[in-house]
């Protein structure tokens, strides 16, 4: 009985230990005229599939071609446009209600004020500063404002941190915090 196989993943495996489809040949006991057309028509039979799967030392069912399913599809398209219009709305709330121009902000989690003054980014911010905009870093000696150590001041914006990672990347500053709140106005 043939069966669809997923080819480019035997390729895959094939290159990745480094394997001539002559050697895989050897290897696996399969004619090498059955590995060609193997990796090129993706078709094969159960006993072959098994030899293959030993010699690469990996499940047999691991290799067996698996169409998605259309519920599956719809379901990931489906997925995949919300998450396209959340990070679009995203993107547009950022630069328009907190940072300072060329600012870049990105987080798992967005909460703009009612008044669209401040706005609380949480889990795993991450906040590019170009190095033309001047800033000013400083530390929040009592910790009663809400858990936020750090202090970054910028032309009309201020940003409350907490636990903060700061690097110098190539662009300007690159700072990643669990949570940040940004202000329009600075305090």
């Amino acid at each position: 009985m043939e069966m669809k196989i997923n080819s480019k993943l035997i390729v895959k495996l094939r290159k990745e230990k480094g394997w001539s489809q002559q050697h895989l040949s050897l290897v696996s006991g399969v004619s090498l005229r059955t590995i060609q057309r193997v990796e090129n028509e993706g078709n094969t039979s159960i006993e072959t599939l098994k030899s293959l799967a030993s010699a690469f030392e990996t499940d047999f069912n691991s290799l067996i071609f698996r169409s998605p399913q259309p519920n599956k599809v719809l379901k990931k398209t489906i997925t995949s446009f919300a998450l396209l219009f959340s990070l679009a709305t995203c993107v547009f709330l950022t630069s328009t209600t907190t940072a300072s121009p060329g600012i870049e902000v990105q987080a798992k989690k967005m909460i703009v004020s009612q008044d669209k003054r401040d706005t609380t980014f949480l889990g795993n911010v991450i906040m590019v500063i170009p190095s033309t905009v001047p800033l000013e870093i400083s530390t929040i000696e009592n910790h009663s404002s809400k858990g936020y150590q750090l202090k970054i001041t910028t032309d009309g914006s201020s940003f409350l941190i907490s636990d903060a990672r700061i690097t110098r990347v190539e662009t300007g500053l690159e700072v990643r915090a669990a949570e940040m709140q940004a202000s329009n106005a600075t305090e």
